[in-house]
């Protein structure tokens, strides 16, 4: 009884004492009880979070806030979880409010539920890092942007709204009526044509596969380019040249075609006589030859001291002359007769 009333005395002191304890620094409901483990959270902040929080998964509590301070990225958590609820490593936590009037509590959430045993287990001494974390709406935050609004920030912007749609829509019923009726029709078009643009879309994905498998092919090509374009740019003074040339060859060409009365035909025309001439007078020059060999081969079979009489006449075709020495000078006009005194006598003379 004695101890008892000593303990008593010594929980009212501390109680009374001017440490500023209070009753949620008592070591009470930190912990799940039973079988448990303790887990390092990180938050960006820990505003309004009380020891002896719950931890829940789902609907089910898991744990309790055992223990916080603070950290360099803002607040370390420690977790008390019960063993009997397994939990993957990589779970998500969030801090949440459970109604306007609750106390924040913590959530853990499975990112991969479908893992089932193959995922890794969260243990003793983990740390849920604060990338896995984040902070629910705050019951501060969400009376101030209700006040917000309440107060005219956003219901005045909802009614600059609504009556500039009043404006748009007043008297153009049969208008918006007409635009409704045309994107319906278009909707329609596009679900008609929805095979098409699967198609597109699938022969995009193709072309797109395509030039993936053919990068190294396309590096190659940017890399040949600026070298062939250098390589045209040193061979710029030739290729003009070249297209000057041609530019003259062009011109020369039309002022003979325009030369000729039949054109094209007509010069075609003339080359075919010319040919056949050529063609006639290589089968006489032959003639002519063969000829000349016989005639050759009869003067050396004259003795010396021999008399020989030859008389022979060459004839040459007027445009092989013609080729050969030229145009023939013109002839000239024979001088008329001298007058003489007989041809001026009546009766020349007698």
């Amino acid at each position: 009884m004695a101890r008892s009333a000593g303990i008593a005395v010594v929980l009212g002191a501390v109680l009374l004492s001017g440490c500023g304890l209070g009753m949620q620094d008592l070591p009470v409901g930190r912990s799940v009880g039973g079988d448990s483990y303790a887990v390092q959270l990180q938050l960006a902040t820990a505003a309004g979070l009380v020891l002896g929080a719950e931890v829940r998964a789902g609907q089910q509590v898991i744990g309790r806030v055992a223990a916080m301070e603070t950290d360099a990225v803002g607040a370390k958590v420690t977790l008390s979880l019960n063993s009997a609820v397994p939990l993957a490593r990589d779970v998500h936590a969030s801090l949440e409010l459970p109604s306007a009037l609750g106390n924040p509590f913590i959530r853990l959430v499975d990112p991969d539920p479908g893992a089932g045993e193959q995922a890794q287990v969260l243990r003793a001494g983990d740390v849920i890092e604060q990338r896995r974390t984040d902070i629910g709406p705050q019951i501060e935050s969400t009376l101030a942007a209700l006040g917000m609004v309440v107060n005219g920030s956003g219901m005045s912007q909802m009614q600059v709204v609504v009556e500039e749609l009043n404006t748009a829509f007043g008297g153009r019923s049969g208008e918006v009526r007409g635009l409704t009726t045309t994107m319906r029709e278009l909707f329609g078009q596009a679900a008609a044509n929805q095979d098409d643009f699967d198609e597109a879309i699938v022969l995009a994905a193709r072309i797109s596969e395509q030039f993936v498998n053919q990068q190294q092919v396309l590096d190659g090509f940017l890399d040949t380019v600026p070298a062939a374009v250098e390589a045209l740019g040193r061979q710029r003074d030739t290729i003009s040249s070249l297209l000057d040339s041609s530019t003259q060859l062009a011109a020369n060409a039309n002022t003979i075609l325009a030369g000729s009365p039949h054109g094209l035909d007509q010069m075609l025309g003339d080359a075919t006589s010319v040919i056949g001439a050529l063609g006639a007078f290589n089968d006489r020059i032959g003639e002519a030859l063969g000829n000349m060999n016989t005639f050759i081969d009869n003067f050396e079979t004259a003795a010396r001291g021999d008399y020989l009489m030859f008389d022979g006449a060459l004839d040459i075709p007027e445009t092989l002359r013609t080729l050969w020495l030229g145009p023939a000078a013109p002839a000239t006009p024979s001088p008329e007769p001298l007058l003489s005194i007989e041809n001026l006598l009546p009766g020349g003379g007698r």
